[in-house]
């Protein structure tokens, strides 16, 4: 398979220093830790989309169910 293709950004000191923290902090690498951020950024940007959208009548039922499902399953 091979090494993935991979390139050079150029960052402030600051900011790859506390890069690094974050990693070492969850036991990641770098990439691992700028992909994790990735995702997290993409999840906030949906969730604020949704959260931007009334619900309807199906929604509301859904997200009930969901909700008792996760109540059920706690007991």
């Amino acid at each position: 398979m091979g090494m993935p293709k991979s390139t050079t950004i150029k960052v402030s000191v600051s900011t790859r220093d506390a890069l690094r923290q974050l990693a070492e902090r969850e036991g990641l690498t770098l990439n691992a830790q700028l992909d994790q951020l990735v995702r997290r950024e993409r999840r906030r940007a949906i969730g604020a989309q949704l959260a931007s959208s009334p619900l309807d009548d199906s929604d509301v039922a859904a997200l009930n169910a969901s909700a008792s499902d996760v109540a059920d399953a706690s007991r």
